[in-house]
């Protein structure tokens, strides 16, 4: 890996754990407000005004920001049945294959999240709410996921191709391959700490 590539790699990681923690930290938030709301309205009847608004923002925020960092984790979904019986230069191929294929859902869900928000810019668009919030406001945020998904998305392809070229088929394989059954046993028993090494392969 070049040094160029090395940085671009630390620094997509660096900010997709930052923003898992952030996510976390919002959604276990506005469980919290939420569950006030509940309570404000049963004992008092009383409510705080907007809470499940507010949820709904937060809830599309925290997906979309989701999306890279179980890239990073190679925590999404793949079919293993043959996968796994396959040679290893056989299996960098197709990571790289369905790579290819997340790099197009991601440019079709970025160019629609674009629209909409293009849409909420031009006609000044509100929630029909008593917040009336400007819905560009957080569909920036939502759209930024998107971007940032997209981003990483194009820093592990170039970084895949580099090793491609140099044939370093475990490499790829490390890097958007799926996780081995002792990579998810020990994620699962040391808590997840960390990503995967990405160098060391």
């Amino acid at each position: 890996m070049t040094p160029t590539e090395s940085r671009a790699t630390r620094l997509v990681n660096g900010i997709a754990r930052l923003s898992a923690w952030v996510g976390g930290i919002a959604l276990m938030g506005t469980a919290l407000m939420i569950g006030i709301d509940l309570i404000l309205r049963k004992t008092l009847g009383l409510s705080l005004g907007g809470a499940d608004e507010i949820a709904g923002y937060v809830l599309a925020i925290v997906s979309t920001w989701a999306f890279p960092i179980a890239l990073l984790k190679r925590s999404h979904i793949r079919v293993d049945i043959l996968y796994s019986r396959l040679s290893l230069k056989a299996r960098s191929l197709l990571d790289l294959l369905a790579l290819s294929g997340m790099a197009l859902f991601a440019g079709t869900l970025l160019y629609h999240a674009w629209g909409v928000l293009w849409d909420s810019i031009h006609y000044r668009s509100i929630s029909t709410t008593p917040l009336q919030i400007p819905l560009w406001a957080p569909q920036s945020i939502w759209f930024a996921g998107y971007a940032f998904f997209a981003l990483t998305l194009a820093v592990l392809a170039c970084t895949s191709l580099s090793r491609l070229r140099q044939r370093r088929w475990a490499a790829i394989n490390g890097l958007i391959g799926i996780n081995s059954v002792e990579e998810d046993i020990q994620q699962e028993t040391h808590g997840g700490a960390g990503a995967p090494s990405h160098g060391a392969h």
